[in-house]
């Protein structure tokens, strides 16, 4: 699924548009805007609501807001920093992000905070085979997709007036606390209609969470993404190539190693995929497969992102570091899945199909305790990909 971008039909999501233009004509941030202004909810994607926005020449923007109702996270959906590292971003020559035009934080103009960028024509491919590509054109996009995230950590971010974003050190020890956290507070999230509580995402959770806190990997520190992945990618049109990134919510300071292994994840061989409409069941990363579908083996992708940035990220700590931070990012992956849940139930997920993750809650956090389990078993051994 990629030329087409799924909208859902007028509903809770539904906005004000005869507010959201007279505020918009009032900032005059946005040239030539013609009012009246549409706006159509666009139906994937599950924590801050997206949505088309057509002037009446027609000229589309997207508006992306804050979720309706109380956030179960207080460091949850805070769009001002997506504006701001987009802004920020923007800055560098060529590098592939949305123009931004305005940052609302009045919550009475359409219900909560919400920001409007331009509308990038694309492709985005939702299906993590990437199978409406070519072998020859899958590689390229993968290929493309590397070095667009070598680029992003490469990027100072005191250069770009993001020196404080984020904290430079002691990245995983911070966020062990910050998803021991949310994961507590999602725990306790009543269903809207059983009054049933949520309840841990993990029998094991503080088990794989107190060995991650006894193994951190040493400090490094770039403009990381959070949840880079083909998805939150605009490919151009017709050419395998990344022309936009899209969803900066989980952006920061941070170690690349986050963005680095979520990005390869999709290689693991305990990776638990959500299949959204439109996934195949036979994974062209799958190494059988690789040669026939295009699809470039991970350690070509970690050696030209090596090259790229200049360090070789496999080796700090000797290869623990990137053990360390695999475990984290099932944990991580684990704990957001829990939050779809959390939303789900509490009538504030944004997509309609918030379900198809309840599985991978589960599933994300037996793939981090088994391999926490192995490594206690087997001081020696290591994972490959």
């Amino acid at each position: 699924m990629s030329s087409v971008i799924p909208t859902t039909p007028a509903s809770r999501h539904a906005l004000d548009d005869i507010s959201l233009g007279r505020y918009l004509l009032q900032s005059g941030k946005i040239p030539g805007l013609q009012l009246p202004v549409m706006t159509t909810k666009i139906g994937y994607g599950q924590s801050n609501p997206t949505y088309f926005m057509d002037d009446s020449a027609n000229t589309r923007f997207i508006l992306r807001k804050k979720p309706p109702g109380p956030s179960i996270s207080p460091v949850a959906h805070q769009v001002d920093r997506e504006f701001r590292v987009l802004q920020a971003l923007g800055s560098v020559e060529g590098f592939p992000v949305p123009k931004v035009f305005d940052l609302c934080m009045d919550a009475s103009v359409i219900g909560t905070s919400f920001y409007v960028m331009e509308f990038v024509k694309g492709r985005i491919i939702t299906d993590m085979d990437l199978a409406e590509l070519s072998p020859t054109d899958r590689r390229k996009a993968w290929l493309s997709a590397v070095e667009t995230l070598a680029w992003l950590h490469s990027i100072d971010p005191d250069a770009i007036g993001l020196a404080d974003y984020g904290k430079k050190t002691g990245f995983y020890a911070r966020h062990c606390n910050t998803w021991s956290r949310i994961e507590s507070q999602q725990a306790v999230v009543k269903d809207g209609k059983t009054g049933k509580v949520l309840g841990r995402a993990h029998p094991r959770y503080d088990d794989i969470l107190d060995y991650v806190r006894g193994n951190l990997p040493g400090d490094r520190y770039a403009i990381v993404h959070g949840d880079f992945k083909f998805d939150n990618l605009i490919l151009h049109p017709t050419e395998p190539r990344v022309i936009a990134i899209l969803d900066w919510e989980l952006s920061t300071i941070g170690h690349p190693l986050m963005d680095l292994v979520f990005f390869v994840s999709p290689f693991f061989p305990d990776y638990s995929r959500t299949d959204h409409p439109g996934s195949t069941s036979k994974s062209p990363s799958r190494p059988e497969n690789r040669g026939t579908s295009g699809t470039p083996d991970p350690k070509e992708l970690l050696d030209h992102y090596a090259r790229l940035v200049g360090f070789e990220l496999r080796n700090d700590g000797g290869g623990k570091d990137w053990e360390t931070a695999t475990i984290f990012q099932y944990l991580r992956a684990g704990t957001i899945s829990h939050g779809i849940q959390a939303r789900t139930i509490s009538g504030q997920a944004s997509s309609s199909f918030g379900h198809v993750y309840f599985g991978k809650t589960k599933k994300a956090l037996e793939a981090a305790f088994q391999r926490v389990k192995r490594l206690q078993e087997h001081k020696d051994s290591r994972f490959k990909l």
